[in-house]
């Protein structure tokens, strides 16, 4: 058996470990299906968001398997776009959005004492790492192949060859028989 070692297939691997990467912690979302409501306080009920969430999480990890490995391993060119959107659209605001707009909000982090948190022990630093790590490896991985997806061999994009040509059609004398 020869493993390919082309940028598609490296890009599809990685893909793949970044989106099974991100099931378990859906699925804990999920896992709260038995409960409709959260209690907040003696009077506040919350609906809960966060089986909502996971479902919808597991089905576009889902969705980006299978495209993965059906068509995007095969350099299928309208793939890489669907893989565009689960980056751009799914992963960048659920993973690394929140981490933006905290970092824009804090005035002082020690950010070497919160990388070494992150590497050291598990806790909220290492959570709080593991979505933008696994949003920037998507990026990495959906940019790693883009001249086989967007571009030909001479530069130019690819442009559909015919599969079938016409079949010619009757002459008049088959028409002058059939009368």
């Amino acid at each position: 058996m020869r493993i390919r070692r082309d940028a598609v297939f490296i890009s599809s691997v990685l893909l793949t470990i970044c989106l099974v990467a991100l099931v378990p912690h859906n699925l804990q979302y999920a896992s709260t299906w038995q409960q409709r409501f959260f209690r907040e306080t003696d009077r506040l009920w919350v609906q809960n968001y966060y089986m909502l969430i996971g479902f919808a999480s597991l089905a576009v990890d889902l969705v980006g398997l299978i495209v993965i490995w059906t068509g995007y391993i095969k350099g299928v060119r309208w793939t890489w776009f669907v893989m565009f959107v689960i980056v751009w659209v799914f992963a960048f605001p659920v993973y690394m959005l929140p981490v933006l707009l905290d970092w824009h909000a804090a005035e002082s982090v020690n950010w070497s004492g919160w990388f070494w948190g992150a590497i050291q022990s598990p806790g909220i630093e290492r959570s709080y790492a593991k979505g933008p790590l696994d949003f920037l490896l998507m990026v990495v991985a959906l940019f790693l192949p883009i001249k086989s997806f967007l571009r030909g061999p001479s530069g130019t994009p690819e442009l559909p060859m015919p599969t079938a040509t016409a079949q010619p059609r009757a002459n008049g004398d088959e028409r002058a028989k059939r009368r």
